[in-house]
């Protein structure tokens, strides 16, 4: 089965998925020195990393129409707009990744994906905009159109949701924390 692992890190996530069973079609990273872990773990023969095709490149830029058919995307977008640590932006911060994780999801149309994230993206402040993240993975084909706020996009995807249609890449949602 192959996958696409994004904001792979140093690698964790993906390992785990290729003991799975899972093949990474590509592991995409902006940081060079996480890049440079998994490279050097190939270099030590390591063999989960061996078939990796490590792409050291901003997620957003990526092109996914690359790969052909995967049946699984992965990552962990970065946890700094959410973290109790941080500036609390979430939507307002560039280092928001969740638009181009639901990019990478609507364009593949994968039999199913994970993301993990901090905690923090789960409290109250945050609500809203958690809401429509899972809303977006779950409807990726009511795209947001162009000069439409994520508030009013959240609107159209709450009616989505409301009106019972089966339509939606996900039919139902869980998560676990």
């Amino acid at each position: 089965m192959r996958s696409l692992e994004l904001f792979a890190g140093g690698g964790g996530l993906g390992l785990g998925l290729d003991l799975a069973g899972f093949e990474p079609a590509a592991v995409v990273e902006w940081d060079k020195w996480c890049c440079d872990t998994i490279r050097h773990n190939q270099a030590l023969g390591f063999p989960l990393v061996q078939n990796w095709k490590v792409h050291h490149i901003d997620a957003n830029e990526f092109d996914y129409s690359s790969l052909g058919e995967v049946e699984l995307v992965s990552g962990g977008p970065p946890c700094q707009p959410f973290s109790l640590g941080g500036k609390h932006r979430a939507y307002n911060d560039a280092r928001d990744m969740f638009p181009t994780a639901v990019r990478a999801v609507r364009e593949l149309k994968p039999a199913a994906f994970i993301f993990e994230n901090v905690k923090g993206i789960t409290r109250g402040a945050f609500a809203n905009y958690f809401q429509y993240i899972q809303l977006q993975l779950s409807f990726p084909e009511v795209v947001i159109r162009k000069n439409e706020s994520w508030l009013e996009h959240l609107a159209r995807l709450e009616q989505q949701r409301t009106s019972g249609s089966k339509s939606g890449l996900c039919s139902t949602w869980s998560r676990a924390y």
